[in-house]
């Protein structure tokens, strides 16, 4: 019998119409990669969080392509793949905490990817998380502190702003993405004073409450800086939102000047080590400090509470006095 050129059967047409729709579409990395970043702008997503996708998909992407992994077809990327960019990655010197970052990013990524059904399967399913050892960064010594909190000439509007991001810092423990996105009207002096973060890293916005010293600070300076066009709170000499990377370059001046750089490197992030240490070490509540801080987990200050708890020296003594 001779066949027909083309398939009629009913059956037979529903049948390949399953295995063409089961048939991931062929997508690049890179294709793959500004769709995902357009899912995230879309989602709502913080700009921050839309960099650090970018960033890290980025050198994912190089990596991939310097192994030779096939990245013309995502759903060519295996297992296999995954594994050996994490072995290239050791092999150059790589941090564990750079690397573990980079599949967090691509794992989020290619569930992206399944769900448009670029891939068929997730090729970081079985990867593990690199173990990392589990350290506190540097922090200040109080007469650190104390240098950089002197620091600036307070008889200039930069020198009082800059006393009040430094203040800011030191007594809130606040995040610098958090501090450069402050309003004026985030800050409050009803009673003590607060300071509402409306822009927190984990989207639940939080009140911290204000020192007697920060307050008499932010209220002095908000009077000098004056009614202005923009609501943003800390602003330059242009009266223009001042960013986060001039906020670091200060921060690195003042260290340089007052010679705390030598020991310790000063960026926003030392403020908030050493804020969360200072309370552990005043034996503050640790969900109290949770509230206080933003972290979405506790893990981060069980390892404050480990290496500064003062629990640990009133332990040690008992039982064994006299002895």
């Amino acid at each position: 019998m001779k066949r027909r050129q083309a398939v009629t059967s009913t059956n037979a047409l529903n049948t390949l119409g399953k295995l063409a729709s089961n048939t991931p579409q062929k997508v690049s990395f890179r294709k793959a990669t500004a769709d995902f970043l357009k899912h995230c702008r879309i989602k709502g997503l913080a700009p921050d969080s839309i960099k650090f996708y970018d960033k890290e998909l980025k050198q994912i992407g190089r990596s991939l392509a310097e192994i030779d992994a096939p990245i013309l077809d995502v759903n060519t990327i295996k297992t296999i793949h995954i594994e050996n960019f994490i072995e290239y990655q050791q092999s150059l010197g790589r941090a564990v905490s750079t690397i573990n970052s980079r599949l967090r990013a691509g794992r989020t990524f290619f569930n992206f990817c399944v769900s448009k059904k670029y891939v068929n399967d997730n090729p970081f399913d079985g990867i593990q998380q690199l173990k990392a050892r589990h350290e506190i960064g540097a922090t200040f010594t109080r007469r650190q502190l104390k240098k950089l909190i002197e620091a600036p000439d307070v008889k200039t509007f930069v020198g009082l702003r800059n006393l009040a991001v430094i203040l800011t810092l030191a007594h809130t423990g606040i995040r610098l993405s958090e501090l450069t996105s402050l309003r004026v009207q985030d800050v409050t002096f009803e009673g003590k004073g607060a300071i509402n973060v409306q822009r927190a890293k984990n989207r639940y916005a939080r009140r911290i409450p204000l020192t007697k010293r920060l307050r008499m600070v932010l209220r002095a300076y908000i009077e000098e800086r004056g009614a202005i066009d923009t609501d943003m709170l800390f602003v330059t000499v242009e009266e223009q939102p001042i960013s986060g990377r001039s906020i670091q370059s200060m921060l690195k001046q003042y260290g340089d000047i007052t010679g705390v750089s030598k020991e310790v490197v000063v960026s926003p992030h030392a403020f908030r080590r050493t804020f969360c240490r200072l309370k552990v070490e005043a034996g503050t509540n640790i969900f109290v400090l949770q509230r206080l801080t933003g972290h979405s987990s506790l893990e981060i200050l069980k390892r404050y509470v480990q290496i500064y708890g003062k629990d640990l020296e009133e332990a040690i003594e008992k039982g064994l006095e006299g002895i």
